[in-house]
């Protein structure tokens, strides 16, 4: 049900005169001169403490990536963000399907049930599970990734880690705009439009953001049907800014993204398909189904900032979003008909409603307390077919389907071509958290930071399945599907307490270069779960069981600023204690476990400098060292102690390297290049770690080159990325896995386009 948007406008205004408000706020940090094009490392404004902050006066281990190298570095998708980030590991598989590794604790949000551990907000509204987290990069203010537990701070499922994305908001000045097309091999063609009218001066303003992109596969397929991995895409971002007075300003935010991919090929490493081979990187070919990908999100953001007398102010940020996802795909990632899946729907409703009040006297203590509400509707309709031919059989060590099943002497039963289960999950969750932040001088160089946040879940689950067969045979193996409650409903309910805290100190060893250490608990909430046994005497039988909340404990001691003028570093190192994690289930269907104790600790280091004015250069580093302590798991009534064992994604060594250079030229116009490349050791990609399902170490070179007019109001840029066209892995394993038959997904090849923008 949509959730009435009249009705959400008068609350957050109501909300915010209420409490009249405050000083510089995220909405503001666009207009500041230090989230500028030409900012230094240290010098982006981040609000990771709820108020503007230099990247070097926040006492956690923080990135800012300005929205100018976004735009620069043509960074489209999370996964190119990992680039100037150490410590994160993003695999974007399809717009719905992505692995985001912090310290090498993986978000594992992709249910309707489970809770994240990785938090996502985009205009600080949270929107964190998976199907709705990925989205498009474009006309943005700046990109936060917060390394570390940031529950306090960010509130449910930051348990390792946040990521937020600010946008660019109305200028009231100024009329702008521009235009950005880019074209590509394998038929890329992307368009971007953007308007900025300030149809009030100084008051009230509108701008407009579109972006539309198509992108043919790039892996052909072996049946000589369309490639597989196309790309298609289309979004819009329409924001209202109203200066109401001096003190208040409102901002309206409304977005909507629409992604109509193709088929994502997960190719089987241990059979070919008839013709084909078993080579991740060669041509493909699996069953296909309609609509292969088909997902639509749209979000409302209502923000208000006030600020009041006596260095108080508030803020009120009201969100909804709605996400729609449908899919068909392969599990068994080849062209015999094993295996089949269909996402039926998987959908999202968000409703969330925050109140801050902050405080910044400009003497010895800051603060923030705020409270917030936040509702979220999930479902996800999931059927699943087997071939009983084919697993009957012997698949996939027997390739030949049997269609009759000898039981006795002169007894012979038919063999259905598809047992199935549609599986119904609903959630309902209801979360209030309260929280506060202070910031305290102790002395002129020394500065403490403390917070809480407790904020209290209920959460309500329901379960149907329904077992059939698509040709009316019986089924034998499966007689119930993936467990059976004869399309009776049934219902498990939870609470979930959680309270996060925080410290952190900071010494100022100069104005420029800070030490801080620092200490945070991540909470990752529980959920109640429904599963099902064989149906007795024509009644179902629920189980009902509770996943409990996972934690981990962080300690890290850091160093930022700048050790020369021109020369901006950091150093952190960290520990991590990590306890009743959360993880599938090596059978199917697989469902959530708490399987042990784990740690994970490391050292993350980055430079930025400029040793000439045109030239500038980067580098991070990365150390981990991540195992399992406590992990069994079940495979087939087997239980596999894994203790020992590294995390999967989580490579021991990986860096990057890069500059950007610009040289004036004639008539006003100017040369630019850049270039990076990101080199990784090889990591695994199941907890299991087997040999086979390893990726060995690799980097990804890319390069960009172009002319510009001095007043920037023309560019033309050639760029490439993975120019050295390497062969790596996004994953390995999948639902396949689960049935003998472990698929994997290949990663970009060598992509390469022209980009033309013009501005006024």
């Amino acid at each position: 049900m949509p959730f009435p948007f009249a009705r959400m406008l008068q609350g957050a205004a109501l909300a915010a005169l209420s409490l009249p408000a405050a000083a510089q706020t995220v909405a503001d940090a666009a207009d500041a001169p230090d989230a500028s094009a030409e900012a230094f490392a240290d010098e982006i404004v981040v609000t990771a403490q709820k108020r503007t902050q230099l990247v070097r006066d926040v006492p956690i281990a923080i990135t800012g990536i300005s929205g100018d190298l976004v735009e620069r570095q043509n960074v489209t998708e999370f996964e190119r963000l990992q680039r100037f980030t150490p410590g994160l590991l993003v695999q974007q598989q399809t717009d719905s399907s992505a692995s985001f590794v912090v310290r090498g604790i993986e978000a594992g949000n992709a249910g309707a049930v489970s809770e994240p551990s990785i938090s996502f907000f985009l205009n600080e509204v949270d929107t964190s599970r998976s199907r709705g987290l990925a989205k498009e990069l474009f006309d943005l203010d700046r990109v936060e990734i917060a390394r570390g537990p940031q529950g306090t701070l960010y509130g449910r499922g930051a348990m390792v880690g946040a990521i937020a994305v600010f946008t660019q908001r109305p200028r009231l000045a100024d009329t702008e705009w521009s235009f950005e097309s880019q074209f590509g091999n394998h038929d890329l063609v992307q368009l971007t439009g953007i308007a900025n009218v300030p149809i009030r001066v100084d008051s009230f303003g509108a701008r407009v953001a579109v972006r539309y992109r198509t992108r043919d596969g790039y892996v052909p397929d072996l049946l000589g049907g369309p490639a597989f991995n196309d790309d298609e895409m289309a979004a819009v971002r329409g924001s209202l800014r109203w200066q109401a007075g001096p003190a208040i300003t409102a901002d309206l935010i409304v977005d909507h993204q629409a992604d109509n991919d193709g088929a994502v090929l997960t190719k089987a490493i241990s059979l070919a398909s008839p013709g084909g081979d078993t080579s991740p990187f060669s041509t493909g070919a699996q069953n296909r189904g309609e609509p292969a990908q088909r997902r639509r999100q749209t979000g409302v953001t209502f923000l208000v900032n006030a600020e009041l007398a006596g260095g108080f102010a508030v803020q009120s940020i009201t969100g909804w979003r709605q996400v729609t996802f449908e899919e068909f795909f392969d599990p068994d990632g080849t062209t015999y008909p094993f295996l089949e899946a269909r996402n039926l729907s998987d959908d999202q409703e968000i409703v969330s409603q925050e109140v801050r009040l902050t405080y910044e006297s400009g003497r010895r203590m800051r603060g923030v307390f705020g409270a917030s509400y936040y509702l979220d509707r999930t479902g996800n309709q999931l059927e699943f077919l087997v071939n009983e031919q084919y697993l009957l059989a012997g698949f996939p060590r027997v390739t030949t389907p049997i269609t009759q099943l000898p039981v006795a002497p002169g007894v012979v039963l038919p063999v259905t071509e598809g047992a199935g289960t549609d599986i119904l999950t609903r959630n309902r969750r209801q979360s209030v958290s309260v929280y506060g932040n202070l910031s305290f001088d102790l002395a002129p160089r020394v500065i403490l930071d403390a917070g809480m946040r407790g904020t209290f879940d209920d959460a309500r689950v329901s379960q149907r399945n329904t077992a059939f067969t698509v040709d009316g045979v019986r089924a034998i193996a499966l007689p119930n599907g993936f467990g059976n409650s004869l399309g009776q409903t049934f219902e498990n309910e939870g609470s979930y307490n959680l309270f996060t805290p925080r410290v952190a100190l900071t010494y100022r060893l100069t104005n420029s270069f800070n030490l801080y250490a620092g200490a945070a608990r991540g909470l990752r909430a529980g959920f109640p779960q429904v599963s099902f046994a064989a149906p007795v005497a024509g009644q179902p039988q629920p189980i009902f069981s509770e996943v409990e909340t996972e934690s981990v404990d962080n300690v890290e001691v850091g160093a930022k600023g700048r050790i020369l003028p021109e020369l901006y570093a950091e150093a952190t190192f960290f520990h991590l204690d990590y306890r009743n994690f959360q993880t599938l289930s090596l059978d199917f269907p697989p469902r959530t476990v708490n399987a042990g104790k784990a740690r994970s600790r490391g050292l993350e280091l980055a430079l930025n400098g400029r040793p000439a004015e045109p030239l500038t250069l980067f580098a991070s580093y990365t150390y981990l060292d991540t195992r399992y302590i406590d992990f069994r798991e079940t495979i087939g009534g087997q239980v596999i102690d894994l203790a020992g064992n590294r995390f999967r994604l989580a490579p021991t060594h990986s860096f990057t390297i890069g500059g950007d250079a610009r040289v004036p030229l004639r008539a006003g116009w100017s040369l630019f290049a850049s270039s990076n490349y990101q080199w990784r050791s090889a990591y695994f990609f199941n907890n299991d770690n087997l040999p086979t399902e390893r990726q060995p170490s690799f980097g990804v070179l890319e390069a960009r080159l172009g002319v510009e007019g001095r007043d920037g109001r023309v560019m033309f840029e050639l760029y490439g990325e993975n120019l050295t066209d390497t062969e790596y892995l996004r994953d390995v394993g999948n639902a396949g896995k689960l049935f003998g038959v472990p698929t994997a997904i290949r990663a970009n090849p060598r992509f390469w386009g022209l980009r033309i923008l013009v501005r006024n």
